[in-house]
């Protein structure tokens, strides 16, 4: 098995330490690759809330349509 080439970056201190924060990671290697390998997970997962939460601020209209349609109706039907 081959070992993935490394590359040395200087970062800033408050960088590191806010990906070992985020990430429960003592390590700040670990920490940091951990935090960069996650954000393409999370950012997928957040577009996909975003879409589920579309979908649902337009279920909504069409309910709150719909009430309206069945109460005017109902309105229609006591003023018979």
């Amino acid at each position: 098995m081959r070992s993935t080439p490394r590359v040395t970056l200087q970062l800033q201190q408050s960088l590191v330490r806010d990906a070992r924060l985020y990430t429960a990671v003592a390590d700040d290697v670990e920490a940091v690759e951990r935090l960069i390998t996650d954000y393409a997970r999370i950012s997928s997962e957040l577009r996909k809330a975003r879409a589920r939460l579309h979908d649902v601020d337009e279920e909504g209209a069409l309910l709150d349509e719909r009430l309206e349609r069945l109460q005017a109706a109902c309105r229609a039907i006591l003023d018979l």
